[in-house]
């Protein structure tokens, strides 16, 4: 029986090469997308999973307060938070606390910068199940001044040697021994680490126990009982927030709230101030599975409309059997295992192509997918589901249409497709272009917002500018030596300005202040900022716009005792006016301070963020960033000059630098990745969907050979033929059109609303992707058209 049903299905495929080729490559281009979506989700997916303790270990992500409205969100939250509920809750197992102080490393000659290094307490790889290769998990950061290493780091510093005992002095200064040696964290962790110095060295360090709430930049994580109830344990939270700091926040105007979050949650909804890396998009995710699940509906909607409408060709052949006494059941298991195999091979397809697009997909998305997918047994039993399903979805409407046909009918050739069938097939072509016509709406408005953010007036010049990290080892003479870095590097005529500050355009500001207020206002009025150290050349640099008073000068004496605000600044401190705020004195931390000028608005973060609140410290040689204003034809050689002075004048720093346009645009990283694989998968959804209506057009004209013949006949021209076929096709797509229009509204509008600057959905985003669908449209029924009215009336009226 299964040689018969092969020897048919290979009579099939030989005369019908065309539209099996058609068939095989929608459903292998449909499945390859979803694997490498499918890749791509599971990755996402899999953070900290490998985490033993996984389902019970939670960050602590702290949300501040003033005046009842949210001001900050914090991944790095309180300090003391930690240890306060290892003391007083029963439901916490244990805890650990991180801090991040990046530090120049050294030994011997040896050094580099290294920013993935944070102080941990000493339960950290108790609640972490991270491999020591060296060390007692126990011990390896319960005594001051000890450091573990990742394994990439050991190496970097000691090579083949065993770190174990060795030192590393951070910033020229203190020196950590090295207690342990740790596997390096894999790439799908939320966390970033390169070495963990001991917290109780912090606490040594700044004589300290580090218990406060109002202290913040600590990420806190705990470890709860078996069998505790996170939200039940989180709704205890603010009654024990109340009884250890609710009288203070209430004499401040302030509140807390903390919310437990699953460690296996912070890579896909977790972006909070102090974050280890940039993370994930849980909505992303979600948004690229909708689109792989549409691809696959698209291939499989072709497969049965290709299917149904070649029914006519083997009606005869059904008919035959039928005569010869073939039941209804074998036939449909003959047609059921036609599909089967034709998926068969379309899967087969894919998993090959997947296989050698995996590396460039992995750069595509940013991520390390490698090959891991295609060794897990889950994969292939999902695949073998993929290829039963899509074999029974795509393959039984075609088997009990083309089982069902009457003997009698079929062999006097008056069989016809059913109203019912093409009823289906046109719902399933409005089905596949609703599909295709939202993605196209949806990668013309990535693209646009994308264009958007990156042309938009940030009110801040960041072109030709190239910024170097400032030393970290530094001693008493550290400002008289950027004073003099700053002179040689400035009679360069490549150099067009220089300005140092603790911050620079393309990132927050790490300084998050609160308690802030005018001298007039009452502690209950105090709120929080950002704050920016700069020397006087900042605004010029930037090319910042004052709107009233004054910029800093490097010439004014006691200039330290000034501020600058921006206008959003102004606006939460209360001034009706910008001009207001001149000379009026604030309280910044037991110090006054006067206001001497305000500056305009810029984006200091990305165009998805709204302005912040900023203000603006003098000092003369703050630490952090150099940006440096330069010409660009002389770069290379500039840079050279640079590194040469820098050695001179900081030696033991290591001479880094980024260019800051790069730096900026980094933000958009995650989107613009989203947006390529977005554009990529909805392209490949709407050339699935034109393969299908290729195949269906050609079919169409083919079985209207005669009818083109006839008209030809009679006279009719060629544009009355094209028009005569294409009619119902566009039919079909302006009502896909009509349909898609409100869902991709809905979809976008959603998108956009992580967006504090955004594009509006104007008419003409939804108009050019119709009018492309409709000329697709157009030119795939015309190519067969033309093709069978091409064809001599005597050999159309002639065609069986």
């Amino acid at each position: 029986m299964l040689k018969n049903y092969f020897t048919s299905l290979w009579r099939h495929i030989s005369k019908n090469k065309v539209f099996t080729f058609i068939n095989v490559a929608g459903l292998a281009i449909g499945m390859l997308a979803c694997i490498l979506i499918a890749q791509f989700v599971l990755h996402e997916l899999s953070y900290d999973s490998f985490l033993e303790k996984s389902d019970r270990i939670f960050r602590l992500q702290l949300d501040r307060f003033d005046k009842g409205e949210l001001s900050t969100q914090w991944a790095s939250g309180a300090a003391g938070i930690g240890p306060d509920l290892k003391s007083n809750f029963s439901e916490v197992k244990t805890f650990t606390r991180l801090t991040k102080r990046g530090a120049t490393l050294s030994t011997g000659d040896t050094f580099f910068r290294e920013e993935d290094l944070y102080f941990a307490s000493e339960d950290f790889f108790e609640v972490f199940s991270i491999q020591l290769i060296e060390g007692v998990d126990s011990l390896v950061l319960k005594e001051p001044f000890k450091v573990v290493l990742s394994e990439s780091m050991a190496k970097k510093y000691f090579g083949a040697e065993n770190p174990i005992g060795k030192t590393l002095k951070a910033n020229g200064q203190t020196e950590y021994e090295v207690s342990g040696v740790f596997e390096d964290l894999p790439v799908n962790t939320h966390m970033k680490i390169d070495a963990l110095g001991s917290f109780v060295s912090l606490e040594r360090l700044w004589n300290d126990p580090i218990m406060g709430w109002n202290w913040d930049g600590f990420m806190t994580y705990i470890v709860l009982e078996d069998g505790v109830d996170a939200e039940a344990f989180e709704a205890k939270l603010p009654d024990f927030v109340e009884t250890k700091m609710g009288e203070e926040m209430r004499k401040y105007n302030a509140g807390m709230t903390f919310h437990l979050q699953p460690v296996k949650d912070i890579h896909l909804d977790s972006d909070f101030i102090m974050e280890f890396k940039a993370n994930g998009n849980r909505q992303s995710v979600y948004f690229l599975s909708v689109v792989a699940i549409l691809i696959m509906i698209i291939a499989w909607i072709n497969y049965i409309n290709l299917s149904t409408a070649k029914s006519v060709e083997r009606a005869r052949e059904v008919g035959v059997r039928k005569v010869m006494g073939g039941y209804q059941s074998q036939l449909i298991q003959q047609f059921l295992t036609e599909s089967l195999f034709l998926n068969l091979i379309a899967v087969l397809q894919a998993a090959g192509l997947a296989t050698l697009l995996t590396p460039w997909f992995s750069g595509l998305t940013g991520r390390e997918l490698g090959y891991q997918l295609f060794l897990q047994p889950l994969f292939w039993l999902v695949l073998l589901g993929l290829i039963i399903a899509g074999a029974v979805m795509s393959g039984i409407y075609p088997a009990f249409v083309l089982s069902s046909f009457r003997p009698v009918e079929v062999l006097k050739g008056k069989f016809k497709n059913t109203d019912q069938g093409i009823l289906l097939r046109k719902g399933m072509v409005i089905a596949q272009f609703i599909a295709s016509i939202t993605l196209m709406v949806g990668t013309f408005t990535v693209f646009l917002q994308l264009r958007y953010m990156q042309n938009e007036e940030l009110g801040v010049d960041i072109e030709q500018t190239v910024v170097l990290q400032s030393p970290s080892v530094t001693d008493s003479t550290y400002k008289q030596k950027y004073q003099v870095f700053k002179q040689r590097i400035s009679d360069y005529t490549e150099v067009q300005s220089v300005t140092a500050s603790t911050s620079v355009p393309g990132g927050q500001p790490d300084w998050n202040a609160g308690g802030i207020r005018r001298l007039s206002q009452g502690e209950d009025e105090q709120n929080q900022y950002r704050v920016i150290m700069t020397d006087g050349s900042f605004d010029e640099s930037f090319g910042l716009e004052m709107v009233t008073g004054r910029d800093f000068s490097d010439d004014v004496s006691n200039e330290h005792q000034n501020v600058l605000l921006n206008e959003s600044a102004t606006r939460l401190m209360g001034f009706a006016s910008p001009e207001e705020a001149i000379n009026d004195r604030i309280f910044f931390w037991g110090d006054t301070f006067n206001i001497v000028g305000v500056m305009k608005d810029y984006h200091q973060e990305s165009l998805k963020k709204s302005y912040d609140a900023l203000i603006f410290r003098y000092n003369d040689a703050p630490n952090g960033f150099y940006s440096i204003k330069v010409q660009s034809a002389q770069i290379p050689d500039l840079m050279a000059t640079l590194e040469a002075d820098w050695k001179d004048i900081f030696p033991g720093n290591p001479f880094e630098y980024f260019f800051l346009d790069e730096h900026y645009n980094q933000q958009y990283k995650a989107d613009q990745q989203f947006g390529s694989i977005f554009g990529i998968f909805s392209g490949l959804a709407i050339f699935i969907a034109a393969l299908g209506l290729f195949g269906l057009s050609s079919l169409t004209a083919i079985q209207r050979t005669k009818e083109i013949g006839i008209r030809k006949v009679l006279g009719a021209s060629m544009f009355g033929l094209l028009r005569l076929i294409s009619k119902d096709f566009i039919l079909l797509v302006v009502i896909a059109i009509v349909l898609s229009i409100p869902l991709s509204v809905w979809i976008m509008d959603s998108w956009l609303q992580d967006f504090a600057s955004r594009i509006s959905l104007s008419w003409w985003i939804f108009a050019v992707p119709s009018v492309l669908v409709v000329v697709i449209t157009i030119l795939t029924v015309s190519i067969h058209t033309i093709k069978v009215a091409m064809i001599n009336p005597v050999s159309s009226l002639s065609y069986e």
